[in-house]
Formats: C-alpha cells, sequence, structure tokens
C-alpha cells in the first residue's frame, strides 16, 4: 500500500435507530454513540452530535431540537442523517486521515430500493468513493463468527432498536425471514405508556430506557427486581417518585416480546424442512440490544423449543460483521446487496 492510499481509510457502519457504530479497517470498532442530533432552530446549525447530544434530549429549550434522525432502521430525516454520520466519522478522524475510500454499511433485510439509494446517498455525500451495503442479519452471522456460506441453516434474531432482523441463513443467502418493525424502541415506548396509564406519571425517553435496562424482563426472574423512578405526575403536575417491580414492567412489555416471538415462530413455519432440521440441532442465535434483556432466551426456548445462544457482545455484532465484510471484500461480494440505479 502506497503513503498517499494509507491516507484514505476504509469504514463499516452499523447505521441503527438507537445507536450507530463505526469499525476502522485494521481498527475494529472505534465508536458506538446514539444516533442522535441536536441542532439550533432558527439556524439549523448543529450544537451537538452522538453523546452529546443524548444528553440535551427531552432537557432542551426552546431553541434547540434534538434529532433522531433513523426511524424502524430506515433514513426518516435525510440531512440529519448526513450530518449524523459526518459528525461521527469526524470524531474518528485521525490528523492524517484524507477521506474516505470505501465504506460498508449495514440495513435492514426489509428495506426498499428507495430507501437503500437514500442510505447509500447519505454515504457518498459524506465523502465514500465506494459503497457497499450488506442485510444486517448477514451482518450479524458473520460478526457471530457464523460460516454463512455454508450449506447449513442458521436462524438469526437481531433484535435492535428499529428493527427485530429474523433471518435463516444458508449458503451465503437469506433463505426465508421478516424484516419486523418492532423492536428495543416499542419496547422503551410500552414502559413510557404504562407509567401514564397506570400511575398518571410522565416519564421520559431515557428513563424509560434505564427501566429497560436495569429491571425489564421476558421471563420470571429467580430473584425479581426492583427500582425507583422519577417522573412527572400529570393530575399535580409536581414531580414524583415511585417504586417499581420487574414483575409488573414484564407485564408492560408483553405485546412487543409477544410480537417478535409470533414472527419467530413465522418464520421457521415457512422455513424449508432440511434447514429446520439444522435449526433443531443448531438452534437459534440472538443479536442487538433486545437480546439482552433479561430471560428473553428462555422466553423464545419455552415458546418454540428451540436452543437459543446470545451471542458474545450482542450490541456490537452487525457492526463486527459489517467490519469482517470490509475487511474480506472479496470473500464477501456475493453477500452484498445491490441498488438499482434510475
Amino acid at each position: 500500500m502506497s503513503f498517499f492510499s494509507s491516507l484514505f481509510r476504509d469504514i463499516a457502519i452499523d447505521l441503527g435507530t438507537a445507536n450507530t457504530l463505526i469499525y476502522i479497517r485494521d481498527k475494529g470498532v472505534v465508536l458506538n454513540e446514539p444516533s442522535i442530533v441536536a441542532r439550533e432552530r432558527n439556524s439549523g446549525k448543529v450544537v451537538a452530535i452522538g453523546h452529546d447530544a443524548l444528553l440535551m434530549h427531552e432537557k432542551t429549550h426552546p431553541g434547540i431540537v434534538t434529532i433522531k434522525p433513523l426511524a424502524n432502521g430506515v433514513i426518516a430525516d435525510y440531512e440529519a442523517t448526513e450530518e449524523l454520520i459526518k459528525g461521527l466519522i469526524n470524531k474518528t478522524k485521525t490528523q492524517f486521515s484524507f477521506g474516505i475510500r470505501r465504506m460498508v454499511i449495514g440495513i435492514p433485510s426489509g428495506i426498499t430500493e428507495v430507501e437503500k439509494r437514500a442510505v447509500r446517498d447519505s454515504a457518498e455525500h459524506v465523502g465514500a468513493k465506494e459503497v457497499y451495503l450488506v442485510a444486517e442479519p448477514m451482518a450479524a452471522a458473520i460478526g457471530i463468527g457464523i460460516d454463512v456460506k455454508e450449506p447449513m441453516g442458521n436462524m438469526i434474531v437481531d433484535i435492535g432498536g428499529g428493527t427485530t432482523e429474523i433471518a435463516v441463513i444458508s449458503l451465503g443467502g437469506i433463505a426465508s425471514g421478516e424484516s419486523l418493525r418492532v423492536a428495543g424502541t416499542d419496547i422503551t415506548n410500552s414502559i413510557v405508556r404504562h407509567f401514564r396509564k397506570a400511575y398518571n406519571l410522565a416519564i421520559g425517553e431515557r428513563t424509560a430506557e434505564d427501566v429497560k435496562i436495569k429491571i425489564a424482563s421476558a421471563y420470571k426472574l429467580d430473584k425479581e427486581l426492583t427500582m425507583t423512578v422519577r417522573g412527572r405526575n400529570l393530575v399535580t403536575a409536581l414531580p414524583e417518585e415511585r417504586e417499581i417491580n420487574s414483575p409488573t414492567i414484564r407485564d408492560a412489555i408483553a405485546t412487543p416480546i409477544s410480537q417478535i416471538i409470533i414472527s419467530i415462530k413465522k418464520s421457521l413455519e415457512v422455513t424449508k424442512p432440511e434447514l429446520s432440521a439444522d435449526i433443531l440441532d443448531r438452534g437459534l442465535f440472538l443479536a442487538g440490544g433486545g437480546a439482552l434483556i433479561k430471560g428473553l432466551d428462555k422466553k423464545i426456548n419455552e415458546e418454540t423449543k428451540l436452543a437459543v445462544h446470545i451471542s458474545e457482545e450482542p450490541l456490537t455484532a452487525v457492526a463486527r460483521g459489517t467490519g469482517e465484510v470490509l475487511e474480506n471484500l472479496e470473500k464477501y461480494r456475493s453477500v452484498l446487496l445491490s441498488t438499482k440505479r434510475y
């Protein structure tokens, strides 16, 4: 590699609804920050990106607005998405890096051609010379060390922020599956709704996320958990705190958890018998932030009778997979998604 070509970087991105992760060739995952942008309302000037913008979220005055530019795994705000990608890439810049040569981006398997092109265009606008797209469940499978090219059925369930990607992978392709637009954000929103309905207590998104991480569970726990939650009483308009326990939150999130499990069962129903036999032998693999919900593996096992394996570091599985594709582009060329040019 010449000195000048070494100044151009190769980057892989897991562009997520909740978090965006960046992988740089030869360095691994170097950044994991929330997918959020804060800008001045009048001038449109970006004032913060990622962690810094999340600190402002739900705490801003009318002059500053926070934007989550991705919804259900796809671009909802084109301009803010470019600002997000550009800002996060700039955070990883070294003194001597000029630009981006190749970029591999993980995207939901169920997105349309128009949505694919929006992702590709965003990458090109931030300076990438070559852009490659890979389906998130394929990236997750590669990231957790599965040989996706073998003639063997592997079932991946990647529960992200905006989508749950369910896929049976064999011979380098997705044999069956679904991109379900019910995922981590819906679980968080179920917690917010529960507090409003049951206790007349308005809580913020960040508080609900904290409840989800600390005490949410999909299955009865050996030792049930409790925590104190603070919010605003909708009747008195005064600040209030309330103690909450894990069985209550389990009931509150039962609907989105049930929707995910129904989709897993549906995908199993349409899987070819030979691939079903492989899945029975191997079980299914859980990735994404949703895999960390306590007892979810037990709940899926109870409903499907399959062994359920939670991948190591499920939050970074897609990013590591897109990085692996970046490092071995020729090997994985057949798993890349094409986008039609019009």
